[in-house]
């Protein structure tokens, strides 16, 4: 198997691809084939990682030119699949060189700052959360605040988020415009304004209805494709769209 690997030694932008052959195993994964470089061919290739379990988000990456996870990517597979997203200059753009029948290509996710190789500077993806205030501000003494199993369903999907900013890396509004807050922000501005258990919930609709949120978006979904696990922040943006209306 054949590695095609942005690297970038300088940051802020890809300045060259390197290959590296490596030795593939039946059940390993992206990740594991990027450890095999990094321990026995250059220690000097840069990219993040935590779990390997695919519940922290950190591995989140270009892989041929779709945004996954690296730790639950079977090479075997990936070649073979597609997640059919609405091209934007980061997945049209073709690598001099590239096979891709024969060379899994590997490039830093997009729409976000390269600090070197695989890493991407996550500082935008999380101001957008500060910036919509996703916390709830319980009062100092307060009781809990119990749910019910129905009402805890209405919002399970947005509780899957693991932060792993695919979505924001799949967005062709993020690559436009840097104001724009972002799939995943939306979605959890939507996830506190459904959960029963939010008091003044209308604060979140209110916040995400700002000219950079979800007016900006024009449901494109890619972000519904690309979510590893099942968020659909694109249908809670619609949702939050439809309020615009009232």
């Amino acid at each position: 198997m054949i590695l095609r690997i942005a690297r970038s030694r300088q940051g802020g932008k890809i300045t060259h691809y390197d290959l590296y052959k490596v030795q593939f195993e039946k059940g390993m994964s992206i990740l594991d084939v990027l450890f095999q470089v990094q321990d026995r061919m250059d220690p000097s290739l840069s990219f993040r990682y935590s779990c390997r379990g695919a519940v922290c988000g950190s591995c989140g990456m270009l892989i041929n030119k779709m945004p996954r996870l690296a730790c639950r990517t079977q090479p075997e597979t990936v070649m073979d699949e597609s997640m059919n997203l609405q091209d934007f200059p980061p997945i049209m753009g073709r690598p001099e060189g590239w096979d891709p029948e024969k060379e899994i290509l590997i490039e830093p996710l997009p729409n976000l700052p390269i600090l070197k190789d695989l890493v991407v500077d996550m500082t935008a993806f999380y101001a957008a959360l500060e910036e919509l205030r996703l916390w709830a501000e319980p009062a100092e003494g307060e009781k809990a605040r119990n749910q019910k199993p129905d009402q805890r369903d209405k919002i399970r999907r947005y509780l899957n988020c693991i932060m792993c900013a695919l979505c924001y890396g799949s967005c062709p509004i993020n690559h436009e415009s840097a104001e724009y807050l972002g799939p995943a922000a939306l979605a959890k501005a939507w996830r506190f304004y459904d959960d029963s258990r939010t008091p003044n919930a209308d604060r979140y609709l209110k916040d995400a209805l700002k000219p950079n949120g979800a007016p900006m978006c024009e449901l494109i979904m890619n972000c519904v494709r690309a979510c590893p696990k099942g968020v659909a922040p694109g249908g809670a943006i619609r949702k939050i769209k439809s309020h615009d209306k009232e």
